[in-house]
């Protein structure tokens, strides 16, 4: 199936369902690929729930802050679940964060295009969960909205590279690249143009 991107809110169901993409894939061959890091009580329990959720012959591999070079040594034609590209992203952020916004922007979003590149060069089936955080209300500190964009515009990588595209809302996966490219192309002309219609 390829790259499969699923987006949605916090507790849409994301996760759940990307879970299900994985067992019709693969069954109980998946490498569940988490980014977490046990900083509170609290992320400790999110994490403890994600993992009596899922099946335990998963093989699970914890991977903070270079997903990239994990992929680099796997065999070709693997099932991943990577939960979640938020929490990477929020990971590399904060690793960065004494340096210059547009050079952290460019050396992160440059770790998401490997990691998506080395999934198509593979073979990969990957599967990735991410929330959506562009809607809601503008993060009052410069790393809240540093974040934010960061994330928009990961978000826009991996769909480009996504065979599929799927937003989770309330429990309920909509698949919506193939309808957003149909909407792209009804309102670009032959040079290119985004026209208004």
């Amino acid at each position: 199936m390829g790259v499969i991107l699923i987006q949605g809110g916090a507790r849409s169901g994301k996760s759940s369902f990307a879970e299900l993409i994985a067992k019709k894939i693969a069954g109980l061959d998946v490498i569940y690929l988490a980014s977490g890091v046990v900083t509170d009580s609290e992320m400790e329990l999110r994490i403890e729930k994600h993992q009596k959720q899922r099946p335990s012959e998963w093989q699970t591999v914890e991977e903070a802050y270079s997903i990239s070079s994990y992929l680099k040594n796997i065999e070709k034609n693997k099932t991943i679940l990577f939960d979640c590209l938020t929490t990477y992203l929020g990971n590399l952020i904060f690793k960065k964060q004494n340096k210059d916004f547009e050079k952290m922007e460019f050396e992160i979003l440059a770790e998401i295009e490997i990691i998506l590149k080395i999934a198509i060069k593979k073979n990969l089936n990957l599967i990735i969960v991410q929330n959506e955080t562009g809607k809601g209300v503008v993060p009052a500190s410069k790393m809240g909205r540093n974040f934010r964009d960061i994330s928009g515009r990961a978000a826009r990588m991996a769909a480009e590279y996504a065979d599929k595209v799927y937003l989770v809302q309330a429990g309920l996966p909509l698949e919506i690249k193939e309808k957003g490219l149909r909407n792209i192309k009804k309102f670009t002309s032959d040079d290119g143009e985004v026209r208004v219609l």
